[in-house]
């Protein structure tokens, strides 16, 4: 198919060849016509002077043979023989002339000649009429030698250039009247003989008088006048072409040239066509690639962004004919963990194949992200289907998917809206579905959830949080606060733990207990993680000996880049890893055991320490103890809470202490509020604890300043009394 871009550049290119083949051959024609008009103008200037030297040569004749004394004086006294044998004998014999006549002053005819012998007499030539005229010419002329005039005169044998001069006595030249001199005339037929001769002295084949015609005005010709200035004919050739005859040389290779031009044009406009072309399709190709998703094949955020932004769209949703289904895909991440992103892409083309099975023929269905799927109706008819279509598609994924080798069951969190009228703008209506699958992901649903108004508050509220989270990082709105961690039998600080701090400027301070599952769904947890091991690396330069404990996410872990990433943190901030404590809870290790203990034993392997946080809380924390190479866990401050006031929670507590003695494992204690608390861990030989009894959370510079208060000792709380500890294990049975 034809396209506009590649039509006009055609369409120029040929243009041009055409114009410069047309210039090319106009430049070549003008100069031929040039070349001939100025043949033609040479030509005509030679014409003239070639008449130019009749009537001069005519003229010459007409003086020698009037002025001649012995003429005058033989027609004085009639001698008849001496003017036939000198005069009318030398115009038969030499032919120097075709007509001489002798007139007497009063116009009479007295002697005549002509040549040849069969020539019209001048008698019969000579009417009245002409000898007027032939008086009238030479009236004014004096008389001398080179009175002679000429002119042209039609007479019935042709048209006759005549000379005519007064025969006079050179003697009595001054004394004698004019008018009483008898007069010479002679003259040339310009008839086909002499033209022809004229002619080819100026290379003119068919030179030629033609009689005047009054229909042809401005004749390029020379014109022949009368004694009376009448045009009476024109002297005709054909003009010289030489600039004909130069282009019939040239035609030949220059039309070989124009050709060969022509060839290699039109081959550099068929090569342009298809590099237009080419460009064109490549540009549809891009620009259906920008609204493809390249593993599907599907629309991609972009494209779909584009359809429910398009007319068609805008005009269903504002009539209340719209709908969008939102997809999340649960549990994807672990694919990826488990087979790598290869699989992990398999799989999201054979959740697309499927889902695509059971949706309308006229639906737009969208990859949006990583493992997100929307889909937009628009009809009557689609409206009345949405519920049971997004319905169908949580229960599509009922059935295993078998990757590589491997089943694996995935669910999907469902949500869709319905436009209600002209208000809702797509924008609006694809923030609904979203809304609605926030919900569905949040409650652990079963089944699609449609928009209503009722999801406007905490499910709002979390999303509002999650795009705020994008930019919190590049906003400097995160920040990492420490909190020391203390050896109980001197008080003496061993470690501080990392934590985050949020001030949005959206919505004031953000407690990490809320933000943090926002940022492990969004993803956001990720860069998040790696700016709090970032700035503790910076901050414990100045902290001699000293650990700092980092929470680690499961969807952190879960990252296959995870572990190189904090090594490339750590080479570039010079610091060793044995010198961090990353604290995991056992979320992943329920979920993925066989990964976590891969993945642990690499950082483990790297120089990491692990710490199993929140201990207790779980349902197999022991055997995970075995598995897992921990190197600290820590009693969740939910047990502390109730010690020395609570018998289960004192026998739980001197359990955990003594299961991490005898698995050599090192045992923190949080939540530490009361003098009480610490010097009861203090009898039950826990050796470490933290909590706000001791120190609350600080900066880094706190920090700093605290340790440099303390000393090298580096003792928290120097005047608490600390009573001396028995040996061995304590037995809680009653608390006072």
């Amino acid at each position: 198919m034809s396209h506009p871009i590649a039509g006009r550049i055609t369409f120029n290119l040929v243009v041009g060849i055409l114009v410069t083949v047309v210039t090319v051959i106009a430049g070549i024609a003008w100069m031929a016509y040039r070349q001939n008009d100025q043949a033609a103008e040479q030509t005509r200037t030679m014409v003239m002077g070639g008449v130019d030297a009749m009537h001069t040569r005519i003229q010459g004749l007409a003086n020698d043979y009037s002025w001649w004394e012995e003429a005058y004086d033989a027609y004085q006294r009639g001698d008849e023989e001496w003017i036939g044998a000198n005069i009318g004998t030398g115009i038969v014999d030499t032919q120097i002339a075709d007509f001489l006549a002798i007139l007497s002053p009063e116009g009479e005819l007295k002697y005549g000649w002509s040549t040849p012998a069969d020539a019209p007499t001048p008698k019969s030539v000579l009417s009245p009429e002409l000898i007027g005229m032939i008086e009238d010419l030479i009236r004014s002329a004096r008389v001398e030698n080179n009175a002679a005039r000429s002119g042209y005169i039609e007479t019935a044998a042709g048209t006759l250039l005549v000379g005519v001069a007064r025969i006079a006595p050179f003697s009595k030249a001054e004394t004698v009247d004019p008018a009483s001199l008898p007069l010479l005339v002679m003259g040339f037929y310009l008839d086909k003989k002499r033209l022809s001769g004229l002619g080819q002295t100026f290379l003119i084949d068919d030179l030629r008088l033609e009689p005047e015609d009054p229909s042809h005005k401005d004749s390029e010709f020379p014109e022949i006048r009368d004694l009376y200035g009448e045009v009476i004919a024109h002297f005709v050739w054909t003009p010289p072409t030489p600039g004909f005859a130069v282009l019939r040389n040239v035609v030949a290779p220059i039309a070989g040239g124009l050709l060969v031009f022509c060839l290699i044009a039109m081959g550099t406009v068929l090569r342009a066509r298809r590099l237009a072309l080419s460009q064109a399709l490549s540009e549809r190709q891009a620009i259906e690639a920008a609204r493809t998703d390249s593993l599907t094949g599907l629309t991609n955020r972009f494209g779909f962004n584009e359809m429910i932004g398009g007319a068609a769209f805008l005009d269903a949703s504002g009539k209340g004919a719209a709908a969008i289904i939102y997809l999340d895909v649960n549990g994807f991440k672990s694919v990826n963990d488990s087979i790598g992103h290869q699989g992990g892409d398999e799989l999201v083309g054979m959740l697309a194949e499927r889902l695509a099975m059971i949706l309308p023929a006229d639906a737009c269905f969208a990859r949006v992200g990583g493992d997100e799927f929307a889909v937009a109706l628009t009809g009557r008819p689609a409206l009345e289907a949405v519920a049971g279509i997004a319905s169908a598609m949580v229960h599509a994924l009922d059935q295993p998917f078998a990757v590589a080798g491997f089943q694996f069951q995935v669910t999907a969190a469902v949500g869709y809206a319905v436009s209600d009228g002209p208000d809702v703008a797509p924008e609006e209506l694809l923030r609904r579905a979203d809304l609605a699958m926030y919900q569905a992901k949040n409650a652990a649903e079963r089944d699609a959830v449609q928009y209503h108004s009722g999801l406007e508050t905490g499910a709002l509220h979390r999303k509002r949080l999650g795009m705020a989270l994008r930019s919190a990082i590049e906003m400097n709105e995160m920040s990492v606060v420490y909190q020391p961690i203390v050896r109980v039998s001197d008080l003496t600080i061993v470690s501080v733990e990392a934590l985050v701090r949020w001030e949005s400027g959206e919505f004031g301070r953000v407690s990490p207990a809320e933000f943090i599952p926002v940022a492990e769904e969004t993803g956001a947890i990720h860069d998040i993680g790696k700016f709090v091991f970032q700035r503790a690396c910076q901050d414990m330069v100045d902290w001699t000996g000293l650990k700092i404990s980092i929470n680690v996410s499961p969807a952190q872990l879960r990252d296959p880049s995870f572990a190189n990433d904090l090594g490339a943190i750590a080479r570039r901030h010079d610091v060793v890893p044995n010198r961090f404590k990353l604290e995991l809870t056992e979320g992943l290790l329920v979920r993925n055991p066989t990964i976590a203990k891969r993945k642990l034993a690499r950082l483990k392997s790297m120089g990491f320490g692990l710490s199993l946080d929140d201990f207790g809380t779980g349902f197999s924390s022991i055997g995970y103890l075995r598995q897992f190479p921990f190197d600290w866990l820590k009693i969740d401050k939910s047990f502390i809470a109730e010690l020395g006031t609570n018998q289960t929670a004192n026998a739980l507590i001197q359990s955990m202490i003594a299961l991490g003695d005898a698995m050599d494992i090192a045992v923190v204690a949080e939540g530490i509020e009361t003098v009480e608390q610490l010097m009861l861990l203090r009898m039950l030989h826990c050796e470490y604890v933290q909590g706000f009894f001791l120190a609350k959370p600080m900066s880094a510079a706190e920090i700093t300043a605290l340790l440099a208060e303390l000393g090298e000792s580096r003792r928290i709380l120097p005047d608490l009394d600390l009573p001396d500890v028995v040996p061995g294990r304590a037995v809680l049975t009653r608390f006072g």
